[in-house]
């Protein structure tokens, strides 16, 4: 027979276990929920529907152009990045001029895109983060982590075309680039 004092801890230890199961659980829906909301909130938003601008340095609104990925690694915002990142290089005719000359301290660095690719009748997105500047993409086109163009694309198609959607926020989950900003 089993001692009260043995039970006691399976019965503790059971109902932690169920505690932590359903607490990832519910963290889940709760992020996919959130997730979702915010794809659903960025197609609503009216200033993301109208052409991209030049506001106060900072893009806003929508472009459509290539899509490409490059090997990233120490970018023109001063970020020293990985392939697995979700993150962008935005073209240097939309990038330039920075403030002083110094690249690093360009509004656009930090900030978010949405990249919408339509396969048939379906949405395939990525949100990503500015950290370079790419010089031989033209006006619309973004140039993507590989982790980021995979969400969208094989890496074999190598360019596709997409609607870039720079928001001219903020990244709005927990992990934004890494490194310095100087």
């Amino acid at each position: 027979m089993i001692s009260f004092q043995k039970s006691a801890v399976l019965f503790f230890a059971l109902a932690l276990a169920v505690m932590f199961m359903l607490e990832t659980a519910s963290a889940g829906v709760i992020y996919r929920a959130i997730a979702k909301r915010d794809y659903e909130d960025s197609d609503s938003d009216p200033d993301l529907e109208t052409s991209a601008k030049l506001i106060n340095g900072v893009f806003k609104g929508k472009t459509e152009g290539d899509a490409t990925f490059y090997g990233v690694g120490l970018g023109a915002c001063g970020f020293t990045n990985t392939n697995d990142e979700m993150i962008f290089a935005m073209p240097a005719v939309m990038f330039d001029p920075s403030p002083n000359g110094n690249p690093y301290q360009n509004p656009n660095c930090g900030k978010e895109a949405i990249v919408t690719r339509r396969v048939g009748g379906v949405k395939k997105r990525v949100r990503v983060i500015c950290v370079d500047r790419c010089v031989g993409c033209k006006y619309g086109d973004i140039d993507l982590s590989p982790a980021a163009f995979n969400m969208i694309a094989s890496p074999d198609e190598g360019r596709v075309k997409v609607e870039v959607r720079f928001t001219g926020k903020p990244p709005r989950g927990p992990k934004g680039p890494k490194g310095p900003k100087v």
